[in-house]
C-alpha cells in the first residue's frame, strides 16, 4: 500500500517463548516501554473464511509515571524502524483520524477498531449482533 501504517507493538511468537513473553519482548523492542501482563487471549482468528491465521491479544499495563518510563528509548532490531507515538485514550478516536489525515498513514484494523470500541462501549443497545459459523 505504500507508505506508513499505525499499529500496535506485535510480532511473532517463537518457539519458546508463551504468548505473554513474546508481548513484553515486542513492547520494549518496538517502544522502549517495560509492563506488565494483565491478561492474555486465547488464539483467536485475525481474517475466518480467508486463512487459517491466529493471533493472541495481549493486555499490558504500563506505568508511565515510573520514573524510568518517562523517556523510554525503542531497541529496534537491524533494519526495523518505527516512530513511537502515545496518544490519550480519553480523545483517542479525534486523535487517531486527524495524525491518519496529516500524516497520510494507513491505519491497522486493530488501531482501528479499538478508538471505536471504546466510544461505543456506554452507548445503548448494550448488546451487539454477533454470528457464530
Amino acid at each position: 500500500m505504500g507508505g506508513c501504517c499505525l499499529e500496535f507493538p506485535m510480532g511473532l511468537i517463537d518457539d519458546n517463548k508463551s504468548p505473554e513473553a513474546a508481548a513484553l519482548w515486542e513492547l520494549e523492542e518496538e517502544t522502549g516501554h517495560k509492563g506488565d501482563v494483565a491478561e492474555c487471549s486465547p488464539p483467536v482468528r485475525m481474517d475466518p473464511g480467508l486463512s487459517n491465521c491466529t493471533t493472541h491479544i495481549v493486555t499490558v499495563t504500563i506505568n508511565g509515571d515510573d520514573a524510568e518510563r518517562v523517556r523510554p528509548k525503542p531497541k529496534p532490531g537491524d533494519g526495523d524502524f518505527a516512530e513511537v507515538i502515545s496518544l490519550p485514550k480519553n480523545d483517542l478516536l479525534k486523535r487517531r483520524d486527524a495524525l491518519v489525515a496529516d500524516e497520510h498513514l494507513t491505519v491497522d484494523t486493530r488501531v482501528y477498531s479499538y478508538p471505536l470500541a471504546l466510544k461505543h462501549a456506554n452507548t445503548k443497545p448494550f448488546e451487539g449482533p454477533f454470528l457464530k459459523f
